[in-house]
């Protein structure tokens, strides 16, 4: 059947048709991931506060804690209670790759961040699971978690998504150049002025 004959279809059909299509389409964008991605959700805005939420692709590998079905692993803001836990990625949420920190070389310490071995990553994930501290928005909150699952450093920059403040949790960075950095890799311009 080609797209041109669902125009022929019948309701009961084209709703079927259409079904069949966005499970393609999902099945699809789901194996986009791949194991150790970080991914991000589009921008929430909750008292009059924009954030994104961020969390690790881990798929289907087997993962101490790890139920079946569950193919990422994040961190819920939670105050009280284990707030590190796997979960179902869900597609509604329009979530991406967002691995910002690849390739890029810190000028200060000479250091080039990239994905960490697999084993490393279930290291640090096994880690937090069994640890995880108290939810905290500027030093262990989602993006700390992700960005220390896939490069072994902790660091959130969506605190100040404008760059004229601090990169949070980590202060080993040369802050000016990553956000130089991360503005030449951004899809959307930037409103900053030097």
């Amino acid at each position: 059947m080609f797209i041109s004959d669902l125009d022929c279809l019948g309701n009961e059909e084209a709703t079927l048709v259409d079904g069949i299509l966005l499970l393609m389409i999902t099945t699809l964008e789901m194996s986009g991931f791949q194991f150790g991605d970080i991914i991000s959700y589009k921008t929430r805005c909750k008292v009059g506060v924009r954030y994104k939420h961020f969390a690790v692709y881990v798929g289907d590998v087997n993962i101490c804690g790890k139920k079946a079905g569950q193919d990422i692993y994040e961190q819920a803001k939670k105050y009280h209670g284990k707030s590190c836990k796997f979960a179902k990625l869900t597609m509604n949420e329009e979530p991406e790759v967002n691995n910002y920190l690849d390739d890029y070389t810190d000028p200060l310490t000479g250091e080039t961040y990239s994905k960490g071995d697999d084993k490393d990553i279930i290291k640090r994930i096994l880690e937090t699971y069994q640890n995880c501290r108290i939810y905290g928005i500027l030093h262990n909150n989602c993006e700390h978690i992700a960005t220390y699952v896939r490069y072994g450093v902790r660091v959130a920059l969506q605190l100040n998504m404008t760059g004229e403040g601090l990169i949070f949790g980590n202060d080993k960075f040369d802050r000016k150049h990553l956000l130089e950095y991360l503005r030449s890799k951004s899809k959307c311009p930037s409103h900053h002025k030097n």
